[in-house]
């Protein structure tokens, strides 16, 4: 399966695909900071992984292909969040080429949830966990 239409334009997509196999759907991923700005690039920068159907001696599922991904937002047109949570967990988060740019659509099994509508998206790929925290760039 390639890359979804239209996300090819997104610099750092190919690698995140790449880094998969598949584009992740990032359930269960992390959200580890969250900036939004005003005249300067925004971002949003969260942990993701892979489960596999192993389960470790603990009783849980292994987790292997560890990510930071880093996604970087110009030109924000239009922002509609709900619940900015200290701590957020992701049910999923997905990008769509739109007439204007794209827009992220996230939802989330905890916190931080809603839609960002900018006319650039990049993506940034640190591969392993984060430790201890993932700095955005100042």
């Amino acid at each position: 399966m390639p890359l979804p239409a239209g996300l090819d334009s997104i610099a750092g997509a190919q690698e995140l695909y790449d880094w998969f196999g598949y584009w992740p759907g990032f359930h269960d991923a992390e959200v580890l900071k969250f900036r939004l700005s005003i005249g300067e690039p925004s971002y949003l920068v969260v942990h993701t992984w892979e489960m596999t159907n192993n389960v470790n001696a603990q009783g849980f599922y292994e987790l292997i292909k560890h990510i930071v991904v880093e996604v970087a937002l110009e030109g924000i047109s239009n922002v509609n969040l709900g619940d900015l949570a200290e701590h957020s967990i992701l049910l999923d988060l997905g990008a769509e080429k739109t007439e204007r740019g794209f827009r992220l659509d996230f939802s989330a099994a905890y916190g931080l949830f809603g839609t960002i509508e900018a006319q650039r998206l990049s993506l940034h790929l640190k591969p392993g966990k984060p430790f201890p925290h993932t700095a955005v760039p100042s």
